[in-house]
């Protein structure tokens, strides 16, 4: 299902909007396979979880951020569908990936529950602004169903805590119980999409199945022109070779995405196409002398 203009209203409105069967089937299992590169199947864990030591001990190796060893996953972080909503939810086409993880929660394997909280605080110097370009889009695509037993995702509608303060970012349930109290679990099938925005209240809720695994990608977009907004900069990644076969294999508007030089940037001339040529011998370099040969021209 394509993202629609009234699911942006839903963002505007409710600060959060869900998107069903946003993923096709195959796009389900090729992620999902592409994520078992990672992580093992619940199977697996619970056959020998003597080979997994950490996903009982070391929460933070249970995410792994972009850029992923095979394509799907990368394929999905920078999918035309949520470029294109991205666009219109900012009204700019300069929008930037800004963060891209997937992350395996397993029945039993430890405490997922957590605090009511924004994420503005790692992702801008300042505060969110939820208009125009300054607007950052939060989402979480679903590999797995998400259950009421496995650990859904709680949001707190905009129009229960408009008014709320924004500091602090963390709000626990003795703190702020109003809060909890309009607080709403995203119950969701594999290949769904929950988009919110900077000023959603939201929180991982407890995982209380005896057996099973949630599979999740958590994505962040932003307006490119911010310097002061914005997770990661992609170029920190760039000796990768997971990274480098992406920008290879990837159309122009992915790479763009990413922070790439669009076709017609005025970084590029004969040298330099050249000199990215050598650098990604296996990346189609047509669109940037096409359009550098049109600029010439003019």
């Amino acid at each position: 299902m394509q993202i629609s203009d009234s699911h942006l209203d839903d963002l505007t409105k409710h600060g959060f909007a869900v998107v069903p069967d946003f993923l096709s089937r195959e796009e389900i299992l090729a992620a999902r396979q592409n994520m078992l590169r990672y992580v093992p199947t619940p199977e697996e864990l619970a056959a020998t979880p003597e080979r997994y030591p950490w996903v009982f001990e070391e929460a933070d190796r249970l995410q792994t951020e972009f850029p992923f060893v095979g394509n799907a996953l990368n394929h999905v972080a920078t999918h035309p569908d949520l470029i294109s909503f991205v666009e219109r939810a900012l009204g700019t086409r300069k929008v930037l990936l800004s963060q891209s993880a997937i992350w395996a929660k397993y029945a039993g394997a430890g405490d997922f529950e957590q605090a009511l909280h924004l994420d503005y605080e790692g992702n801008t110097l300042v505060v969110p602004r939820d208009d125009g370009d300054y607007r950052q889009v939060n989402m979480i695509l679903y590999y797995t169903d998400v259950t009421p037993e496995m650990a859904p995702t709680c949001v707190v509608p905009m129009e229960k805590s408009k008014d709320f303060p924004i500091w602090p970012t963390f709000r626990s349930r003795k703190m702020s119980p109003q809060l909890y109290k309009h607080e709403k679990k995203i119950i969701a099938k594999a290949g769904s999409l929950l988009i919110f925005g900077m000023r959603t209240w939201h929180r991982a809720s407890a995982m209380t199945a005896d057996f099973g695994a949630r599979f999740s990608h958590h994505m962040i977009w932003r307006g490119a022109t911010h310097g002061f907004q914005g997770f990661h900069q992609w170029s920190q990644f760039g000796e990768k070779p997971e990274f480098k076969r992406f920008i290879e294999h990837s159309t122009p508007r992915q790479r763009e995405v990413l922070g790439f030089p669009t076709s017609e940037d005025n970084y590029w001339n004969a040298q330099t196409i050249s000199a990215v040529a050598t650098r990604y011998p296996k990346m189609d370099m047509k669109p940037y002398r096409t359009a550098l040969k049109a600029s010439a021209s003019r």
